[in-house]
């Protein structure tokens, strides 16, 4: 009976070996950036690239209309001084005038749409980083967990790798080299316990005789799933 008694208590250090090892590696998948924060991160920056485009525009505007101002003023200058004389060239200097002030007309038109273009641009960018710094934040907090449960994980683990060879000492080499093959073939279940006479692996009803040669030391099989029954 002690050796099976110790067969199922290595069992239950193999199986919560595997579980944690299986977490570990999940905690450690999960801690790379997810595709919500990359996502959000995406967003942020094409809301960007729409705001600094409509800056760039309204400042070119501005800068064009500034120096059509200029322009227009040198012209007018030059137009009431007096200086120039001849007819042709007044009448030449009054049409670029006008044409100037046209011209300004229409980059006004194109200067406003372009501030309306920046205002929209400059709400969706700040919704943007809003949202972004949300998922940023929870995402951290997600990532902080994550690194306190794989150092928690790793202790458990090695606590576990050290009481393994110290239990496996104690079962008879040959049952041992049984177990673990058994244990490889099934699925890392080796030993099931008998529960109201019952395998509680499978479920199906074990005999008496079956139950007293199992608590009596022997190794003995369940008849349906094949695998070692412990009788505490």
């Amino acid at each position: 009976m002690a050796q099976i008694r110790l067969l199922y208590r290595l069992q239950e250090i193999d199986s919560e070996i595997r579980a944690k090892k299986q977490r570990l590696g999940e905690v450690i998948r999960l801690q790379k950036e997810d595709q919500a924060l990359q996502k959000a991160r995406q967003e942020r920056d094409a809301a960007a690239q729409q705001r600094d485009k409509w800056q760039k525009e309204r400042k070119r505007l501005e800068l064009e209309i500034a120096d059509l101002d200029s322009k227009s003023k040198n012209a007018s200058n030059r137009l009431y001084s007096g200086s120039v004389k001849n007819p042709k060239e007044l009448t030449d200097l009054q049409q670029q005038i006008e044409a100037m002030g046209r011209h300004r007309t229409t980059l006004e038109d194109h200067l406003l749409e372009t501030m309306l273009e920046l205002e929209e641009a400059e709400t969706g960018f700040a919704a943007a980083q809003t949202q972004w710094q949300q998922v940023e934040a929870a995402w951290e907090r997600q990532h902080t967990g994550l690194l306190q449960e794989q150092d928690q994980l790793a202790l458990a683990l090695h606590k576990l790798m050290t009481q393994r060879p110290d239990m496996a000492k104690l079962i008879k080499p040959d049952i041992l080299t049984h177990y673990e093959q058994l244990s490889k073939k099934l699925g890392g279940v080796a030993v099931t316990m008998v529960q109201y006479n019952l395998c509680s692996v499978c479920r199906v009803s074990i005999s008496a005789q079956k139950i007293k040669t199992a608590q009596e030391g022997t190794l003995v099989y369940c008849g349906s799933c094949g695998r070692i029954l412990y009788a505490p």
